[in-house]
């Protein structure tokens, strides 16, 4: 079928009834003959007055003129998806075929889009890094190191279960802090760790936090000794925090 024959038949036709008064009357909208999108301007001989079923009509025969993939059909079905939206001013209506066929071509084109635009320095998030809030145990990301020395680099380094942290000459001060310390015990022995550094890099903490935080186990100094702390996870220390 030759789209393109068909979309400039029913422009022609407009102009005409345009230039012999036909339209002085009725809704109309104003249609680019060729989309400013593809480079078409605002100058009138680039303008018709459409009824609103022809200037729909006619966004649907230009995303049928080019080929699928192509950037011209992209642009046209994304002008197209725009339209088939129904108000009490514009009432469009297309089956629920030819939607289903243009959700998905559309879905598809802007899922690349949108990959494209993620990709290297065009993402937002691209350069930055993970900083936990010793204080609240919130984790955000920031393109350079906060000037408060409550920020650490690393995310979520008390598995977001700290609502007050404070850290003071290395002892953690925290009302629930023993809870969190037994969950991560517990979570330790249940895993194969070799050794708390082997936790810490598993989870993306730092084994210095993690030290500290396991330190609230009074368990801790029989199961973990020396300071390297190299002891292999044992599952029958689960649940098992006091000295018997």
């Amino acid at each position: 079928m030759d789209y393109k024959a068909i979309y400039y038949k029913i422009i022609e036709n407009a102009k005409k009834e345009t230039e012999n008064g036909h339209r002085q009357l009725g809704y109309f909208e104003k249609h680019h003959i060729l989309p400013k999108s593809l480079g078409g301007t605002n100058e009138k001989e680039n303008l018709v007055k459409l009824t609103a079923r022809e200037h729909f009509i006619c966004h649907w025969l230009l995303v049928k003129m080019y080929n699928k993939g192509t950037a011209e059909r992209n642009k046209m079905l994304c002008a197209l998806w725009r339209m088939q939206c129904t108000n009490k001013v514009h009432k469009r209506y297309i089956n629920a075929k030819a939607y289903e066929v243009l959700r998905i071509e559309f879905a598809k084109i802007i899922g690349e889009t949108n990959s494209i635009n993620q990709q290297g320095n065009k993402n937002s998030q691209f350069g930055t890094k993970w900083y936990t809030n010793r204080n609240t145990g919130d984790t955000k990301k920031f393109k350079e190191k906060p000037i408060e020395e409550f920020w650490i680099e690393g995310r979520n380094l008390f598995h977001g279960e700290f609502s007050s942290i404070i850290v003071h000459n290395n002892t953690l001060h925290k009302a629930n802090s023993l809870n969190i310390a037994k969950k991560i015990w517990d979570e330790y022995h249940a895993g194969n760790y070799l050794s708390i550094r082997d936790y810490a890099r598993k989870h993306d903490l730092y084994s210095s936090t993690v030290t500290k935080i396991l330190k609230r186990i009074p368990l801790f100094n029989t199961v973990f000794i020396g300071r390297s702390h190299n002891n292999q996870s044992n599952k029958k220390y689960i649940g098992i925090y006091d000295e018997a």
